[in-house]
């Protein structure tokens, strides 16, 4: 038995295998989001926090947000567009209401999507009501 490099016909059917898998890749949606956790550090009671995550869609496909939610009624989330073309961004507006709520706080945001390899994005909100 000889032990060396593929033949030819071996090593062109992996060539080309692999670009089908790039190019499949390149037409999927990606959903990025930045950042993806957020401190809020001290704020007081009863007052109500606003900050904005960042979707992007670095796919080759539209990307479809789907749903956006949040783990506690004390925190609303909106996103301002729900489909986004390649190279296209939108903010995911939070707003966290403290009313009621003392130390240290952990909330999380679900970002579902059409994206193949990433579909739910799990997104923190922490920080402290005094």
């Amino acid at each position: 038995m000889k032990v060396g490099y593929p033949d030819k016909w071996t090593l062109l059917i992996f060539v080309l295998l692999s670009g089908l898998v790039i190019a499949q890749s390149a037409n999927e949606p990606k959903a990025v989001v930045k950042p993806m956790s957020y401190d809020f550090g001290d704020i007081v009671q009863d007052s109500v926090f606003t900050t904005f995550y960042v979707i992007t869609n670095e796919g080759g496909d539209l990307l479809e947000i789907t749903k956006v939610n949040a783990s506690c009624g004390c925190t609303a989330v909106m996103s301002e567009k729900n489909e986004l073309k390649p190279g296209e961004s939108a903010n995911i507006k939070v707003s966290f209401n403290s009313k009621g709520r003392t130390g240290k706080q952990s909330k999380i945001i679900t970002v579902e999507t059409n994206d193949p390899h990433n579909p739910a994005i799990k997104l923190a909100l922490t920080g402290n009501v005094i």
